[in-house]
């Protein structure tokens, strides 16, 4: 089931990660620790995110492209941020994604190459422990029956996320 915008979340994921550009090219607005904010303008609006690569990769794969984790701030009546994996491989078909913080743990769905959350209140949920934790594990898997086990540090994320919103208002 793909929530509504979860697309634009993952088209902001491709230009975050070096893509080629489908939009105007993002601007870049600070680093915060671990987390770097970027926002671009389109005809819907303004829409920002805040982006990290992993500090740790494991796994049984042989090669793959650049992973990144993204909270977006999208451009729609009442602002939705959401929570954006990209592990560098297509996904396997039906397959989640497993994130931990702490002792929590969420299993998000995959379409292609990004994972996202089921509903907003889970997106907020997982960005509350992201504002509570330290670091954040990911555990996907690839069509090819390989395993990817990234960790995330969650320093800066706060302030990145508060930039963000201020960058993005509602």
């Amino acid at each position: 089931m793909q929530r509504p915008l979860a697309l634009v979340a993952g088209l902001v994921g491709m230009l975050c990660l070096g893509g080629e550009a489908l939009a105007q090219a993002p601007q870049f607005l600070g680093d915060f620790r671990d987390w770097h904010l970027y926002a671009y303008d389109e005809a819907a609006g303004k829409t920002c995110y805040i982006a990290s690569k992993p500090t740790e990769e494991a796994g049984n794969w042989n090669r793959r492209g650049p992973a990144a984790i993204l909270v977006s701030r999208l451009p729609v009546t009442d602002a939705s941020e959401q929570i954006s994996v990209q592990p560098g491989y297509t996904f396997k078909t039906g397959s989640t994604v497993e994130v931990k913080i702490g002792n929590r743990e969420w299993q998000l769905f995959t379409q292609g190459e990004h994972a996202w959350a089921n509903t907003d209140e889970e997106d907020q949920a997982i960005i509350r422990a992201m504002q509570a934790g330290v670091d954040m594990t990911v555990r996907g898997t690839s069509q090819l029956d390989t395993f990817s086990l990234d960790t995330y540090s969650l320093l800066g994320f706060s302030a990145a996320f508060e930039a963000m919103r201020n960058a993005c208002p509602d």
